[in-house]
Order: C-alpha cells, then sequence, then structure tokens
C-alpha cells in the first residue's frame, strides 16, 4: 500500500516550517470538522487524514522518522481511526481554536456552558412609518433559564455511571490495522457528565423554558422593505452563561399609497393636469397622502409624463442623514366628454391653427339647411 504524503495532505512544502505547518493544519481542520460539514463522510476522512498528518510533521521525532524513511512505524495505540489516542482531541481544539467547535473546550467547559440561539420576527409596516418610523410593540416567545432551578436542571446532582464523570465514552473495534478507538459524547448525559435524581419541575431538566417576550420597537425613519435590526441579547439564554444571543427583526413594507408609492428612497406621486394647464403656465397646491401639501409649477408647455422633481423631500436614508427626492410624474389625458361651449371655444381655436377637423354644425348645416 502506497506510503501517504503528509506534506501533500497538509498543503505545504517539505521544507516548511512548523509555524506554517500550524496554520495549515488549523485551516483544514476547521474546513473539514464534521461540526462544520454536517457528518459528510468525505469529509469525515479528510479530517482524519489532516490529523494523522499533523500529528506526525508537528513531532520532531516522528518527523524526523517520516522524512528519512518515508515511514514512522507506529502501531494502533497512536491513532485510533484518525483520531488521537494519547491526547484528546477537545483538547488540541481547544488550544488551536479556543472551544469554538461544539466538541472543543475542556470536560468543565463543555458541561457548563451552552450556547443559546438567535431568533427571527417578521413585522410588517405601512407606508408612513416606514417614512417616518415610530413605535411597534412585538411579541414572541424566547428560552430563558428557568427560574425556579437557575438553570441546573434539577437537584441532586450525582455523576454518570456510563462516563463516569468525563461527559464521553470511547468506544473500541477490532479492524484489520488493529484497534480502533473513537470517542463519542456520552448517549446518558448527552455530555453534561451529570444526572439528577429529582428532575426540576417546572423545566424538567431542560434548563431553559419558554417564555412570551414583549419589547417596544423604535423603528428608524427610512427602514425599507426586507431590512433586517439586530437587537442584542434579545435571542434565546444560554446555558451556564449570561449571554442572550440577538432577536433579528426584518421588515415588510406597504410600499404604495393612493398614488403615492416608495421606490427605494424616492417618492413618487402621481397627478393629472388639464392640457389648458400644460399650454399655458400654472401653479398647483397638491394634497399628498402622508407627506401633505405640496405646491408645484406648471411650465408653459409641458409634456405628458413630465417628471417634476422636488430635491431631498423623499425619504431620509436609514444610516446617514440625507434625504432623497420627491419625483411628481405629470399626466396630460384627452378628455372624453366636453360641454357645448367647450367645443365651440376648440373650434375657434382650430380654425385659428387652420387645423382640418370635423365642425358638427358644419355638417347640420349641410343636411338640413
Amino acid at each position: 500500500m502506497a506510503q501517504k504524503d503528509y506534506y501533500d495532505i497538509l498543503w505545504v512544502e517539505r521544507h516548511a516550517d512548523e509555524i506554517t505547518i500550524k496554520k495549515s493544519y488549523r485551516s483544514l481542520a476547521m474546513k473539514y470538522h464534521p461540526d462544520r460539514t454536517g457528518g459528510d463522510k468525505e469529509s469525515e476522512i479528510k479530517f482524519k487524514e489532516v490529523n494523522e498528518a499533523y500529528s506526525v510533521l508537528s513531532d520532531a521525532w516522528k518527523k524526523q522518522q517520516y522524512d528519512t524513511y518515508g515511514s514512522v512505524g507506529w502501531n494502533s495505540s497512536w491513532f485510533g481511526g484518525g483520531w488521537f489516542a494519547g491526547e484528546d482531541i477537545s483538547d488540541i481544539f481547544n488550544s488551536f481554536f479556543g472551544g469554538w467547535f461544539g466538541g472543543g473546550g475542556s470536560r468543565t467547559q463543555a458541561r457548563r456552558e451552552t450556547r443559546g440561539e438567535d431568533l427571527e420576527y417578521d413585522i410588517s409596516i405601512d407606508l408612513k412609518t416606514s417614512i417616518y418610523g415610530g413605535k411597534e410593540t412585538i411579541k414572541f416567545n424566547k428560552r430563558e433559564i428557568c427560574t425556579r432551578c437557575d438553570g441546573v436542571g434539577g437537584t441532586w446532582k450525582k455523576s454518570c455511571s456510563t462516563c463516569q464523570g468525563w461527559w464521553q465514552v470511547t468506544y473500541t473495534s477490532q479492524s484489520p490495522f488493529g484497534r480502533i478507538q473513537q470517542t463519542r459524547t456520552c448517549p446518558d448525559c448527552s455530555g453534561s457528565w451529570e444526572l439528577f435524581e429529582e428532575t426540576c419541575s417546572e423545566c424538567r431538566g431542560e434548563k431553559r423554558n419558554l417564555k412570551k417576550h414583549t419589547i417596544d420597537l423604535d423603528i428608524p425613519a427610512g427602514i425599507d422593505d426586507g431590512m433586517v435590526i439586530k437587537l442584542s441579547w434579545e435571542g434565546n439564554d444560554g446555558i451556564g452563561t449570561k449571554a442572550s444571543w440577538d432577536l433579528y427583526v426584518r421588515f415588510h413594507v406597504q410600499t404604495e399609497e393612493k398614488w403615492l408609492s416608495r421606490d427605494w428612497n424616492d417618492l413618487h406621486y402621481d397627478i393629472e393636469i388639464d392640457f389648458i394647464e400644460a399650454v399655458l403656465w400654472t401653479k398647483k397646491e397638491l394634497h399628498i397622502p402622508i407627506i401633505g401639501k405640496r405646491t408645484i409649477t406648471i411650465d408653459a408647455g409641458t409634456q405628458n409624463e413630465y417628471v417634476i422633481k422636488i430635491s431631498s423631500d423623499g425619504v431620509k436614508d436609514v444610516q446617514r442623514d440625507a434625504k432623497w427626492d420627491l419625483l411628481i410624474h405629470v399626466s396630460i389625458p384627452v378628455p372624453k366628454k366636453i360641454s357645448h361651449k367647450e367645443r365651440e371655444l376648440y373650434a375657434e381655436i382650430a380654425k385659428e391653427k387652420k387645423l382640418n377637423v370635423l365642425n358638427k354644425k358644419w355638417v347640420l348645416e349641410k343636411l338640413f339647411g
């Protein structure tokens, strides 16, 4: 069977120093660790190979043997299926990664601290609240440390007889290459290393209870659809730690109301004007929903679908003290019905402009005159 190339496994050159080897090992171990890959078989094999390679190249004597003879000549007492038998893998990861992984850290740390969980909350608000901000009361459920047992889970603790207080158990099996040892979390105490004579009647040993929680939420002006606000320490409580995790509030915004709409931080408002106003000159006072009165000037010769921009009259940027624009979209509809007087006036205009238009009075004179 071909000898494994440990330098190739760790992605380092044969002349790499101790710091380079350790840095590469750290990166690869994090990449292939089961806690990050969800138990992927191929990643698990890679993870074991990385540990095996590092155990050799990080030890001066083993590295010298490997560099000289191409092997070390170890037996099954050095490895157990790619896991260190002489040194607890959790201690290795604790020294490298500060207990980042779920199985990392010391026995005491593992049994005392459990990370809380982040929570998410969806809230719907109207267009006015998104423009000017406001307050909303939100109610949600979160897991809080049990007040009856103070997050302990019960009374009269005793050491787990299965793991003997070590929170993990070692399974040994025989293979063609010798004995293989694998260390797993204790199935009886779930890694807490302790059992209770009497479980807490309120949390039933879970150490936390699901409680209704209420927060008066300050909504900043300018919040837009899809934006998320993080409320620190409003998530589920951790076990064995005073820290709570975070609550993420996601906003769903009604972006239109009575001809007024929002596009990012610009506001758009649609109006119709008489074509006489477009031809001549006039001022118009608008009563815009939500934002109030605005006065605009319709210049002579204004065309259909013309846009009048009122700068800095839109929505405030949620991240800085600046407002975007209000855009007035002008449309000039052709009237479908007009009075007799209006028709006469339009006919006079047509005559003045020498336009070939149908004059109903002329048609009647031809028929009955």
